[in-house]
This record gives structure tokens, sequence and C-alpha cells, in this order.
């Protein structure tokens, strides 16, 4: 039906990963609980964090990722993009595994073969839990900047239109 949002119909084509489809399922049931204390568990993705549209499949995009050196991150909130998709993966990027912050990239299906890439710098979750959670320091423009040179970087070209 015309206006509707975008459904995630190509997750039938394309695998999510083992953990973005666990989190899928736990994560709203959490996020009620989290919610009547104070808390969160999900999150709408907020439009100043999208980075661009890359044409590559979800499974090579993430072969991409995994090049330059991002893991999955598994304690993220999940992400909905705000005409309701969730999110297609939550990957980080750290200098080391102590680094005081992190980069942390929310993909989502964009279509048949391409995932829009969303940002920001955040403190990591490991050193500094409460700052993270409670997304203090959050940094959106240095995280879209940072991921689009690393994409540039490693010659992965990207639209920078917004959806």
């Amino acid at each position: 039906m015309a206006g509707d949002a975008p459904s995630d119909h190509v997750d039938r084509h394309e695998r999510l990963d083992r953990l973005t489809a666990l989190r899928r399922r736990v994560c709203p049931a959490l996020h009620d609980v989290a919610q009547q204390f104070g808390g969160y568990v999900q999150c709408t993705m907020h439009p100043s964090e999208y980075v661009g549209t890359v044409d590559r499949s979800l499974e090579q995009f993430r072969t991409d990722l995994r090049s330059m050196a991002f893991r999955p991150e598994p304690v993220a909130a999940l992400k909905r993009h705000r005409d309701g998709r969730q999110s297609a993966g939550s990957w980080v990027h750290r200098h080391s595994l102590l680094a005081e912050k992190q980069l942390h990239v929310t993909l989502f299906f964009a279509g048949e073969s391409s995932v829009e890439t969303y940002a920001h710098w955040e403190h990591s979750w490991i050193r500094h839990p409460i700052d993270h959670y409670r997304a203090s320091g959050w940094d959106t423009s240095a995280g879209v900047e940072t991921m689009r040179t690393l994409l540039r970087t490693h010659g992965i070209s990207f639209r920078e239109s917004r959806p």
C-alpha cells in the first residue's frame, strides 16, 4: 500500500547474523521492562547519524567492515529507523579493547543490495559503561565523518543523499 513504511522483506534474501536476529527478538521485550525503570534497550536512529547508502549486499558489507577492523556489537541498543525498520546490524571499531571511545555503526537494509549506514563516536561500554549508556560525550558529526573517511580510504563507494 502506498505510504506504508518500507518493510524488512529483504530479510528473506539476506541472512541476518545470529546476534542481530537474537537482538531483534529479545530487545523489544526487554525495552518494555527497562522503560519501567527509566531505561531503554531500543531507540530510534537520528537522521543526523546518516553516513550514506552503500550499494553492496549486507553480506558483502559485513566482510568490508571486518576488513576495516569493525566487530559486531553485542550490547548496543536495538536501533529502529524512523520509518519503522529494525537495524540489520550493529558494529563497533575501537583502537584497542580498552580504548576510551568507540565508533559505533548501525546498518539498515535499503533494498535488495544496498545498506544504509549510520554512525557516531561514543564512550566505550567496556571502559565507561555508565557514560556509554547515558550517551555522555556522544559525537555524531565526528562519527559520520570518520566513517565516511574509512569508506573512502577502503575504496567503498556510497551515496550521501539522505533516504
